[in-house]
């Protein structure tokens, strides 16, 4: 049997393949293999070389930091950026893998100190109360193997998905975030709950939504999630956000230096062009060409007009509800904030005016945190599921690449397939909720 370091030695060189493969088929094919966006950060990367702004190139609407990572682009080799997005994409799979390996060890000491408070009550033996003490300070426990093998299995959804390692060798730096937001949740689920812990996970935090705008929806469920205690009643929701405890203070504090002091850095350098293209123009953001989005054919029907103010809320206020009442149902617990998180993710992605499919990966390296919680799914749900999505997708892709490969009028059938998406996304999202098992049923053995 292959041990982890195996699989992740396999995976590495099925994606140094896929590289090496696209600039074979960019060299062959009309239908480019590598990712526009990846030239378009090269480009920038260039101006950067030349002591120049990033956005100098046009549509470069990304962080300065990108352009600087890849700079070896244009110093030593085109590719080089897929290979370091490459090494990323393999970093969320050992990340999940250590994040599902916390969460069993933080839950067996959780049963173990129980365990042994009750003994130390009926029987004050020195042996006992020495025990509850190296639980209680070693967050190193020993776990069954199976548990270990769960996580491992975990990260081998990750490691070997088509499309995640598709995505990263293309040249898309969507992964660079996706990493900072597991390794954040890694900091902050960490058994020894320190102020330095939650502030390490502030810090990377902040600089996730200064590469990408979206883990600012997760800053609630965080928030929440430091606190650790129920939460049931209007008034409890009120203490625990305006009366923080000091791994709440210090998981804020991180989070808004990081993100301030990026942003004021770049901001010094590029000024305001840095701050609309980088951020503002998401929120603005427009396309009519390459959007899975339900949105897609309302902005070509409407490209010549602006959004009212009306349009406006009604695009946005079904996915901030959405988000609210996620967060306040899986957000508040450490057990359940990965499914959180991924739920969030979800929502943010399928009711988001501009969807493409690099944004798969926000929510999709979230979705094996959970894998070991849908235990009542059974195997043809867990077939029928995947296999409806992509073929929702793929549903999409034709009329699409008709449209901008061969110049046909194919935009009511995009609209038709974006619709068909949506509602796809939708029943996905129903379904999990519905088949999400909150507890571990862990044993000891």
């Amino acid at each position: 049997m292959m041990t982890f370091t195996k699989h992740l030695i396999a995976s590495i060189t099925i994606r140094i393949f896929l590289v090496y493969y696209g600039e074979v088929q960019d060299s062959l094919s009309d239908v480019q293999y590598t990712d526009i966006d990846y030239r378009v950060v090269t480009d920038g990367a260039a101006h950067v070389l030349s002591l120049d702004s990033p956005f100098k190139r046009h549509t470069y609407r990304y962080t300065p930091l990108l352009a600087y990572l890849v700079l070896p682009n244009v110093l030593l080799h085109r590719s080089f950026g897929k290979f370091l997005f490459s090494l990323f994409d393999i970093l969320i799979g050992v990340l999940i893998k250590w994040i599902l390996l916390n969460c069993y060890r933080g839950n067996k000491i959780s049963i173990e100190k129980k365990l042994l408070k009750l003994e130390t009550l009926n029987n004050r033996n020195k042996y006992l109360i020495k025990r509850k003490n190296e639980i209680l300070n070693n967050s190193n426990e020993t776990l069954p193997p199976k548990y270990i093998r769960m996580a491992e299995l975990s990260a081998y959804f990750w490691l070997y998905n088509p499309l995640t390692m598709v995505i990263a060798t293309r040249g898309n730096g969507d992964c660079v975030s996706c990493s900072l937001v597991l390794l954040s949740l890694f900091f902050l689920l960490r058994n020894e709950q320190t102020f330095t812990q939650h502030f390490t996970a502030g810090l990377l935090l902040g600089l996730s939504i200064h590469f990408r705008l979206y883990p600012i929806g997760f800053c609630l469920a965080f928030y929440l999630a430091t606190l650790d205690k129920p939460l049931t009643t209007v008034k409890d929701y009120l203490r625990a956000i305006l009366l923080p405890n000091a791994q709440q203070l210090a998981l804020v504090l991180g989070t808004c230096l990081s993100l301030a002091t990026t942003t004021a850095f770049f901001y010094y350098l590029y000024g305001y062009q840095f701050l609309y293209e980088s951020t503002l123009y998401h929120l603005i953001r427009k396309d009519t060409r390459h959007n899975f989005s339900l949105y897609f054919y309302l902005q070509y029907l409407g490209s010549n007009f602006s959004p009212t103010l009306i349009e406006k809320i009604l695009t946005f206020l079904p996915q901030l509800i959405l988000i609210l009442m996620l967060t306040l149902r899986y957000g508040k617990h450490r057990q359940t904030l990965g499914f959180a998180l991924f739920a969030i993710a979800f929502v943010m992605v399928t009711y988001n005016p501009v969807v493409t499919s690099q944004y798969f990966v926000w929510f999709l390296s979230l979705l094996p945190l959970s894998v070991k919680n849908f235990r009542n799914m059974g195997l043809r749900k867990a077939v029928f599921i995947p296999v409806m999505w992509f073929i929702a997708q793929g549903g999409w892709l034709l009329p699409a690449y008709l449209l901008e490969f061969k110049g046909w009028n194919t935009f009511e059938f995009i609209w038709i397939q974006s619709v068909v998406f949506f509602f796809s996304n939708i029943l996905t999202l129903q379904m999990l909720v519905a088949n999400y098992d909150v507890s571990y049923n862990y044993k000891i053995e």
